[in-house]
């Protein structure tokens, strides 16, 4: 990478992802920062626009399982530990198949990767309700994948023309 483009990365890194840093909150997101964890897998991607989408609905399902499994998690009567270990093996089994068959629907480590930032943010907050949370969670998720992974990229990409 030339200085020029080292340069005007580190310009848009410093300004974009921070402008979201200080307007989620003020947008009514409580976890703002899972938007800087999840453009992290569309920059390990390769910044890839076409692979977007994809890796954009996988955060959405893991967001969809981390909330299935927090309530099952929540409402069952038997001893916590079985019960983590049952809905994380079938979840998880569930979401690779899932996404190997439907590869041009969904990517894997974004699904898998969007599954343990839900459940992380979800044992974290126990006060906000948990359906706003989901919503907020995937709120994130998506503006990590579009503002932060692919308009970065985008801008980046027309200032080093």
């Amino acid at each position: 990478m030339s200085r020029k483009e080292i340069l005007t990365l580190a310009l848009l890194i410093a300004v974009l992802p921070p402008a979201w840093a200080v307007a989620s909150p003020y947008l009514g997101n409580s976890v703002g920062p899972v938007a800087l964890i999840a453009a992290g897998i569309y920059a390990a991607n390769g910044n890839k626009w076409e692979d977007a989408h994809r890796i954009a609905l996988g955060y959405l399902a893991g967001d969809i399982w981390a909330l299935a499994a927090t309530m099952v998690m929540a409402r069952t009567p038997l001893d916590p530990d079985v019960t983590l270990f049952a809905v994380l093996a079938v979840l998880g089994f569930m979401a690779v198949v899932i996404s190997q068959k439907l590869p041009s629907l969904f990517y894997m480590p974004s699904w898998l990767a969007g599954w343990a930032i839900g459940m992380l943010a979800m044992n974290l907050d126990r006060t906000t309700p948990l359906m706003s949370l989901t919503v907020q969670i995937g709120a994130a998720m998506l503006v990590g994948v579009y503002y932060i992974g692919a308009l970065v990229d985008k801008l980046h990409r027309l200032m080093n023309r």
